[in-house]
């Protein structure tokens, strides 16, 4: 019974954990773009306005930030309809 019960919890722990790397993903992937893009914005620690801006200048991005963005893009769709984590 405790064996299953720290199983659980695990589980429960991992699902709440999930998006976290996800964003620091695309923090890291998108920090020279953000930089370069979006400074202005940048400037104001609003994560609104840098993420408005982000979207923006998506085409001017650099793949690897391109390629994160589209990663959450999917993760939060997939939560949406409730398909995260089916494959």
């Amino acid at each position: 019974m405790q064996k299953r019960w720290v199983s659980i919890m695990s589980g429960m722990a991992l699902l709440t954990a999930a998006p976290a790397p996800v964003h620091a993903n695309v923090r890291e992937a998108c920090m020279a773009d953000i930089q370069k893009f979006c400074s202005p914005e940048l400037a104001t620690f609003s994560r609104d306005k840098v993420r408005a801006c982000l979207i923006r200048n998506i085409q001017k991005a650099s793949p690897g930030c391109k390629e994160a963005a589209k990663a959450q893009r999917d993760r939060q769709r997939a939560v949406k309809s409730g398909t995260a984590g089916q494959e």
